[in-house]
């Protein structure tokens, strides 16, 4: 019988950005390996319309899970199992807690109605057809490196990323699926304007850019664009140490351009 919970944690001051770049990376890694764990969902407060506030006002560094397992049994494989006691092990100080254990609540709960609408069967006509009517996302992005090794530390030491690791040495980074709306474009070059020269960029999709621009400073990198908005996007870019550019854009509504 499906079990489902919810958890509070607290990120401690200071910890902002490695918590909630290891808790990306560890959502990511649950769905990849644990059949078990049907629902794994990783909120913190809301804050993008000032026209919805929390009664009572939200504690700024909590952070809430919602889970959903098979069964007892898979609660108890995911909570004793090596994907959360390494998480704990190497990221527990970033939570308020004793010992390097995270301070937390839990509430087990039993359904007894309700439903789940996938991102799928949402669009305006609500006739379950993607709303842009575009195709063939980009789904993978590869940064081809000199010295991997160095690249892979840069770029889990900035944003927390895990690899699993392919043939030839090759590090594969998953995220979790489905969760971001996607956007593409194609524009103009200008070899005079930072982050519009000729050729193909990817954007990480992050929760705010100033700790994130700090942190790739503080890594070794070297900010390209700073802060920019543009058609009611926030982006900014970066060069890694090798100097390949990669940009940032914070969350953005799905229908923000048509």
């Amino acid at each position: 019988m499906p079990v489902s919970l919810t958890s509070h944690w607290f990120i401690a001051p200071g910890h902002e950005v490695e918590a909630r770049q290891a808790l990306v990376a560890l959502a990511a890694d649950v769905q990849a390996n644990e059949p078990g764990t049907l629902t794994y969902l990783v909120h913190t407060p809301f804050g993008a319309d000032a026209r919805l506030q929390s009664l009572p006002p939200a504690e700024p560094l909590l952070v809430l899970f919602f889970e959903t397992y098979a069964g007892p049994d898979a609660f108890l494989a995911h909570l004793n199992g090596r994907i959360f006691t390494e998480f704990v092990a190497t990221y527990g100080h970033c939570f308020v807690g004793t010992n390097g254990k995270p301070y937390t609540t839990v509430q087990f709960l039993d359904l007894l109605a309700g439903f789940i609408r996938r991102d799928a069967d949402r669009d305006a006509d609500g006739d379950g057809e993607n709303a842009s009517g575009n195709r063939h996302p980009a789904v993978m992005f590869e940064i081809i490196a000199k010295d991997a090794a160095a690249a892979k530390a840069f770029y889990q030491q900035v944003f927390g990323w895990r690899y699993t690791i392919g043939a030839g040495g090759f590090a594969y980074v998953h995220f979790p699926a489905g969760a971001p709306p996607l956007l593409g474009g194609i524009g103009q070059a200008d070899p005079g304007t930072p982050g519009f020269e000729p050729g193909r960029n990817f954007y990480l999709l992050v929760d705010s850019l100033p700790p994130v621009l700090s942190a790739v400073t503080a890594a070794g990198g070297s900010i390209l664009m700073p802060i920019t908005s543009i058609d009611g996007y926030r982006i900014a870019m970066f060069r890694d140490p090798e100097g390949n550019p990669v940009g940032l854009i914070e969350p953005f509504a799905g229908d923000a351009q048509d």
